[in-house]
């Protein structure tokens, strides 16, 4: 739906309601730091850097950055999750086309720009590193609503979803609200909320874990491991920029994830004597920009800022994720503005690879997630590469394949050998 007004009076506007707390319903627990639709931060960064992680040494090629809170250290009698395995190695820095500058105000770990329709990869960086999707994640559980319920059906809200923590849309213990509106209260404002809620239509919690991370897993994801469906941290939670653009890659395919993610505002019911109000699009790159197409923000203590937005420019559609970032020198939704604009300037065929699923030889690269903790966050890919491009992304992953198989096979050998001479069992 677009406003009447302009977006960028549309984003003045639904600033003001927001820190004001006037039509835009129950000002619950936001995100943390909140972003305003114009961008604004509302409260300081827990993390400040001057310039984006250098991650030519491929830091995070198997786990994410270590946790700064709490979120992730496991429950009484939970395992910990082992680090999935690297299906892809190599090329951890800054993968670029001539004429691609990346802007000194981007200070992400890791990022990508695609084309929406081909696939092909502009430019990245650090592609496949692992680090914590945040409320980005959520398009999972968009996807497996929209496939699984239908719109028009209205949902009876329990206690617990309204009691959930985190950002949230503002839903009512005993309200009811169609899918649809829990839609756009998941994927507008992120309301964790709005994520149990449909949660609890698909199955429950443990039923949606499972259901999402099979969803990853058949787009052809091998660094994603979904251990909460809200984005809350918990322990196993990663992610890439890689894995991230195939799935936005699918969900701008469907026509019904589109229209909400581009939608300006939706009235929202009120419940019990509280009125209806507003429900504005929380992603500052659709509100300011004219060729903004929506996506999904992300926060938490751990993830730092995430970010997916897109753009139509002349009728050609790039989008663009972002992992591990601050605002010390621009919001996300700008940084995503700057890389976009970026690559416009790149012709379409000259980019450094093609987004397609991962190929995976074997059993199936992601272990059983891991279960959500209770209350500790408060939140709210290999490349293909063309010609010469490709050789970088993918030879050095298929030379370590080929050298630990050898390497595995020769120790085989030789340890069969010196059983027959001992007459022993070699200890493993």
């Amino acid at each position: 739906m677009k406003a009447a007004l302009t977006r960028p009076l549309c984003a003045v506007l639904a600033a003001t309601l927001l820190t004001t707390g006037i039509g835009v319903g129950p000002v619950l627990a936001q995100e943390t730091p909140p972003e305003s639709a114009t961008g604004t931060e509302l409260s300081e960064p827990t993390t400040s850097r001057e310039h984006a992680p250098d991650t030519d040494e491929c830091p995070q090629q198997v786990s994410p950055p270590e946790a700064k809170s709490t979120s992730e250290v496991p429950v009484p009698g939970q395992a910990v999750p082992t680090p999935l395995p690297v299906a892809v190695a190599g090329n951890c820095g800054v993968t670029a086309p001539d004429g691609f500058d990346v802007p000194e105000e981007v200070l992400a770990s890791a990022w990508l720009v695609a084309d929406m329709d081909t696939g092909e990869i502009v430019a990245a960086k650090d592609p496949h590193g692992r680090y914590r999707p945040a409320s980005i994640i959520k398009v999972l559980l968009a996807l497996l609503a929209l496939d699984n319920l239908t719109l028009t059906d209205e949902v009876t809200v329990s206690e617990e979803s309204a009691g959930q923590i985190g950002s949230a849309v503002g839903i009512g213990a005993g309200g009811r609200y169609t899918v649809d509106q829990l839609l756009h209260g998941l994927l507008l404002v992120s309301g964790n909320d709005a994520a149990h809620a449909l949660a609890q239509e698909l199955g429950g919690d443990e039923v949606v874990l499972r259901e999402i991370n099979e969803l990853a897993r058949d787009l052809g994801t091998t660094d994603t491991r979904a251990a909460s469906y809200s984005g809350l941290d918990s322990p196993g939670m990663s992610t890439s920029a890689y894995d991230m653009g195939l799935i936005y890659r699918e969900a701008y395919s469907r026509p019904g994830f589109f229209r909400i993610v581009d939608t300006d505002h939706i009235p929202f019911p009120g419940y019990d004597d509280l009125p209806g109000y507003e429900v504005w699009n929380d992603n500052g790159l659709f509100l300011n920009d004219p060729d903004g197409i929506g996506g999904k923000t992300g926060y938490t203590d751990d993830a730092n800022h995430t970010f997916v937005g897109a753009m139509n420019r002349d009728d050609r559609r790039l989008f663009t994720v972002i992992l591990d970032t601050t605002t010390d020198k621009a919001r996300p939704w700008e940084q995503a503005q700057l890389l976009l604009n970026q690559a416009y300037e790149i012709p379409e065929g000259e980019g450094v690879g093609l987004l397609e699923p991962v190929a995976v030889d074997g059993p199936s690269a992601t272990p059983t997630p891991a279960p959500e903790l209770d209350g500790e966050a408060v939140d709210e890919p290999g490349v293909h590469a063309q010609d010469s491009a490709r050789s970088q992304w993918l030879v050095p992953g298929i030379i370590a394949v080929v050298a630990v198989a050898v390497l595995a096979a020769l120790a085989l050998v030789i340890t069969r050998r010196l059983n027959r001479q001992s007459g022993r069992h070699a200890q493993r």
